[in-house]
């Protein structure tokens, strides 16, 4: 009776997908090689297509982003409380309209996939710890470099209501449209377009940037690249925007007790 032949390749083994360029084996889900630099994606013409749309998209977002934000910050007729609104509830408007261009791609984002509390009360615990250190860190640089105090909820501290406006503009406005934006729109669009870890840090690189304050980037900069990882990890914008609101929340509380304790 004949036997069949043999093969030296177990059928249980995972074969891995190599690269159209240099044959080496890729990690799982590149879009380039980690050996030679070759887009995987080269001779698909669509996927082309997709990825410069991404791009362009991504450069619109920064451009519109960098323009409110620096007239904001640096020019001096903005400095008001009308402005400081309309600014941004201007960078919320454009978070929605960026996100939703890809609405059936990013949908699946605002759905809490997995809710775990345990996993939840983790993040914001580590956001609420990491504000009190960063706060700390913040008022020893400026005193030591400028001799001076700086206080978000003084902005906001003469006008009526002050404190409920200082939650609301610090708190809720950025931890949602921030999240939307940074973590959904920014970050989907370059996981497209280049590999996880560097879609991560670009767009960490990006927020931290957008929020025109040099001295503010050691902390900017790690805190967007933990929500990137949460966000790629749980896909979804929730944790994000929770440990966002429990980051900015603290400041916001120690700031206006300390405003009460010095008056």
């Amino acid at each position: 009776m004949l036997s069949e032949p043999s093969s030296d390749i177990d059928s249980s083994t995972p074969v891995l997908p190599v690269c159209i360029n240099c044959n080496l084996p890729l990690e799982a889900g590149g879009n380039f090689c980690r050996h030679c630099g070759y887009a995987q994606t080269a001779n698909d013409p669509e996927a082309v297509i997709t990825k410069w749309n991404g791009i362009r998209q991504i450069i619109l977002f920064f451009l519109i982003g960098a323009v409110i934000c620096c007239m904001a910050s640096f020019i001096s007729v903005f400095h008001t409380l009308f402005w400081s609104i309309a600014a941004d509830i201007s960078l919320g408007v454009v978070a929605v309209i960026f996100f939703t261009l890809n609405w059936s791609v990013y949908k699946s984002l605002l759905v809490w996939h997995n809710f775990s509390f345990s996993r939840l009360l983790g993040y914001c615990s580590v956001a609420i710890i990491g504000s009190v250190i960063v706060g700390f860190s913040v008022d020893w640089l400026n005193n030591s470099l400028f001799s001076r105090h700086f206080s978000y909820y003084a902005f906001y501290a003469p006008y009526k209501h002050g404190k409920e406006l200082a939650i609301f503009f610090i708190a809720v406005m950025p931890a949602l449209f921030e999240e939307l934006g940074y973590r959904g729109f920014l970050l989907g669009n370059l996981l497209v377009v280049t590999e996880k870890k560097q879609a991560v840090f670009i767009s960490a690189f990006f927020f931290a940037i957008m929020h025109t304050s040099f001295i503010s980037l050691f902390w900017l900069i790690p805190f967007a690249l933990w929500q990137g990882y949460v966000r790629v990890k749980q896909n979804t914008i929730w944790y994000g925007v929770c440990t966002h609101f429990c980051f900015n929340l603290t400041v916001c509380v120690t700031e206006i007790w300390k405003a009460g304790y010095h008056h």
